[in-house]
């Protein structure tokens, strides 16, 4: 394991962020918003469950976008 010191991050530069992280956001938090969701925790969890599935049969994220997780 990594020394602690060398996993810090001390300015925004060192950050990386994927370039479609921004849509998958905001394709998540508008389906927290559609169901409105009891317990938002496994709500997340299947939701995030099922774009991995459907990722792994190649469907686009147009393909997923609009669906509710089942």
């Amino acid at each position: 394991m990594a020394d602690l010191r060398e996993m810090r991050i001390f300015s925004a530069d060192q950050i990386e962020v994927p370039d479609d992280l921004p849509g998958i956001l905001k394709d998540y938090s508008k389906e927290v918003i559609r169901n409105n969701p009891e317990d938002i925790y496994a709500f997340s969890r299947k939701y995030f469950e099922d774009m991995l599935k459907k990722r792994d049969k190649g469907e686009t994220a147009d393909d997923v976008g609009a669906k509710k997780p089942t």
